[in-house]
């Protein structure tokens, strides 16, 4: 995808992209309604599932992961809404706009990382999983703490890089060099994203396939199974929720990108296909945004580890959850 390409003439001269009265309409509903206040509650919800997770502690690798991936989530989130605040139609006219459009650009260079880290962090968390089921008696040879830790220091290593290189081998101006941007944009993030987004479909339905098969043999089975094998269908039943709404919220990005390679001219086309372009990515920047925002919605329902240490690091929220729920039978009873 020449994304940098699209970028660049969209804001320089694309007057069907920039000067849609229909389409600005939208930009701004969106902003205010949709995306704007979903990347602000992802950047909440994020900072809350960091503080969590790093109060239980790192001597599980689901913690490492979980947290990994939260911090990815929310400078997801804290760029994205930078990068619609900047970009937003209200400001275009004003004698900023020009340079905010640049800022724009310049964030818009970040956000790809950050959804690449998030790729990877999900596919690293399913496919951990999926060797647990499918070789539990080899898991400790095959997966140990120290590999696991390897792996995710690797992806946060991997896109660290990603973002230093893609920073300061163009070197300012940023929307000087769309061929070089477009080059590093594609090989470190658009095949690897898309590798992934197939990575978790595979793990997450073998996932879903072991967990419903251990499921029906508790029930044909008289004895109900320990405490060890419930925790791990709900830590199972945490990573196929979180999975399954990575795919969903990933297929309009997955889908371009291979509608891209198959389809040149989406990415070298008209005015018209770049604008579709464009608009279509900026549907997928509304579904990262939930998929980045509302992962702790699964955590908090599903562990019960996570909901205690939910409860000690913000107190004064279970407190005031208790007291409504006081308030409220004390008035039905009277």
């Amino acid at each position: 995808m020449d994304f940098y390409n699209q970028s660049n003439h969209s804001a320089t001269g694309s007057t069907s992209l920039t000067h849609d009265p229909i389409w600005d309409i939208i930009s701004i509903v969106n902003f205010f309604f949709v995306g704007g206040p979903l990347c602000l509650l992802g950047m909440c919800t994020n900072i809350a599932n960091i503080i969590v997770y790093t109060k239980m502690g790192f001597l599980e690798t689901a913690n490492v992961n979980f947290l990994v991936l939260s911090v990815f989530d929310f400078f997801y989130s804290l760029f994205a809404f930078l990068l619609r605040a900047c970009f937003n139609t209200l400001l275009r006219d004003l004698s900023i706009g020009p340079r905010l459009r640049y800022v724009s650009h310049c964030v818009s260079i970040a956000i790809v990382a950050f959804i690449g880290g998030s790729a990877m962090m999900t596919a690293l968390i399913a496919t951990e999983r999926c060797i647990c089921v499918i070789f539990p008696l080899k898991l400790k040879t095959l997966l140990t703490q120290r590999r696991s830790l390897c792996l995710t220091l690797t992806v946060v290593f991997y896109h660290a890089a990603f973002l230093t290189l893609i920073y300061s081998d163009p070197g300012p101006p940023y929307d000087a060099h769309p061929e070089k941007l477009s080059f590093y944009y594609f090989s470190m993030y658009v095949i690897p994203s898309t590798t992934c987004f197939f990575i978790v479909i595979i793990t997450t339905a073998i996932l879903a396939i072991k967990l419903r098969r251990n499921q029906r043999w508790r029930r044909e089975t008289t004895t109900q199974g320990g405490k060890a094998s419930v925790k791990e269908d709900k830590l199972v039943k945490t990573i196929v929720a979180i999975c399954t709404l990575f795919i969903i919220c990933s297929f309009p990005n997955a889908s371009m990108f291979i509608a891209q390679i198959v389809y040149p001219p989406l990415r070298y086309g008209t005015s018209d296909l770049r604008a579709v372009t464009l608009r279509i990515f900026d549907l997928s920047f509304i579904f990262q945004s939930v998929s980045a925002s509302v992962n702790i919605f699964f955590y908090y329902r599903m562990s019960s580890k996570y909901k205690k240490a939910f409860s000690v690091c913000f107190a004064w929220c279970a407190m005031r959850k208790t007291n409504t729920s006081h308030a409220m039978k004390t008035k039905n009873f009277d």
